[in-house]
């Protein structure tokens, strides 16, 4: 297995020269077998696109095209497109909602949702991904308790390969700095009161004061689709 060595001088540096260097370091390693996963659901994963095609704008893209995103989901990637100039991959489960309806009921999601997150998203992923050698994520450790020991550098033992987090020291002002400062495209829906953005079915703007993943799969004890597990 490949990994970046730290630097030391690392420490101390503002967050996007940090996050500048990790991504260099790993398109560098992984040249040609490395990939940026986007959301365009979340911020972070916005700063690490825009980041990373500032320094290598064919570096591949893509999002999981569950089926179920919202309107203003899919209008954010054809933003991007526009924006970066890019074509971004929509990977898609096998099963189409009217397939798994009839595999498995309607409105899986409301029933199963980790089945349902398992067959629309971890699937199609971990198939996409074997095709690569590294992965790049938007996931920050002040996200959710299970990322609070998220690595910059790390095996990711779902997909197989390694998976790059640039951003995982960062904090939520620095992540809407960024944006703010270098006018970075995102979500409309964190406008309408939305912090934490997946499938349509499974996403409600949380209560006042409330964790900010709150608003994901309601009514479960649930807080991770399965596509991030550490």
């Amino acid at each position: 297995m490949i990994t970046l060595i730290p630097d030391p001088t690392d420490v101390g540096r503002p967050a996007r020269e940090r996050a500048r260097h990790h991504l260099e370091s790993a398109l560098e390693t992984y040249r040609g077998r490395i990939v940026l996963a986007c959301s365009f659901g979340g911020p972070a994963g916005m700063v690490a696109l825009d980041i990373a095609m500032g320094i290598d704008p064919t570096l591949p893209v893509y999002f999981i095209d569950t089926g179920v995103l919202f309107p203003e989901t899919y209008a954010l990637v054809d933003e991007v497109q526009e924006r970066y100039g890019i074509t971004v991959r929509a990977v898609r489960p096998e099963l189409s909602i009217a397939g798994q309806e009839g595999s498995y009921g309607p409105r899986l999601w409301a029933r199963n949702p980790d089945l349902c997150c398992e067959l629309r998203k971890v699937e199609p992923q971990r198939a996409f991904l074997s095709g690569y050698s590294a992965w790049i994520t938007g996931i920050r450790r002040d996200q959710t308790a299970t990322r609070t020991a998220a690595r910059v550098v790390d095996y990711d033992e779902t997909t197989g390969i390694i998976k790059i987090s640039p951003l995982a020291d960062w904090t939520e002002e620095e992540v809407w700095s960024y944006i703010m400062a270098f006018g970075v495209p995102y979500n409309k829906l964190h406008d309408d009161g939305y912090p934490s953005i997946g499938c349509a079915p499974c996403t409600r703007r949380p209560a006042a004061g409330a964790d900010p993943r709150s608003g994901r799969w309601d009514g479960f004890a649930k807080t991770e689709c399965g596509l991030h597990r550490a």
